[in-house]
């Protein structure tokens, strides 16, 4: 019976002890296997590193506008056609972003695709990034038109790039 006893409060000493060193008073102790820490497994690596060759990029201007909502809604909707990229090749994980900011009326929306070697294992695929529908109050509207900047950028582990940047005018259609 006292075997049983002191094995118990072993026990309970040795997992307070490793508790102790591997805590926030004890520094240079850590217990974690040194490896990946984005949280992402396998030997894709981190998001936004790797890289991605682009031969083509296309925005369309002249679709961006503020629209009012159906079935009486006062609410404006920022309405942007999508932008179509074409992929060459994509090694590790590269980051596409699809930006419009609307600097007068303080809007900035924005979408992003994490890409991996699967996008171009057949060849050169295109790609369509959208930006969602989002909507504005009705009292920060109070022009017809609005300067707006649109761009599409890669982030790559050299850095981010912008691959097309355009500035439009965003109409106001009731």
């Amino acid at each position: 019976m006292r075997t049983s006893g002191t094995v118990v409060w072993l026990s309970v000493l040795l997992i307070a002890a490793l508790s102790i060193a591997s805590g926030p008073l004890v520094g240079g102790v850590d217990f974690t296997s040194a490896g990946d820490t984005t949280g992402e497994s396998g030997s894709e690596g981190a998001l936004g590193a790797g890289n991605a060759t682009v031969t083509d990029v296309s925005l369309d201007a002249a679709g961006v506008r503020l629209e009012r909502g159906d079935y009486g809604s006062k609410a404006y909707y920022l309405r942007v056609p999508d932008a179509t990229v074409r992929l060459r090749s994509v090694t590790g994980r590269p980051m596409l972003s699809y930006k419009i900011r609307v600097p007068a009326l303080g809007l900035e929306r924005s979408s992003a695709v994490f890409l991996n070697e699967s996008y171009t294992e057949a060849g050169a695929t295109t790609l369509a990034l959208t930006v969602d529908d989002d909507p504005v109050d009705p009292e920060r509207v109070t022009e017809s038109s609005y300067e707006a900047e649109l761009s599409v950028l890669l982030r790559t582990e050299s850095g981010s790039r912008t691959l097309r940047q355009l500035s439009v005018t965003v109409e106001v259609e009731e």
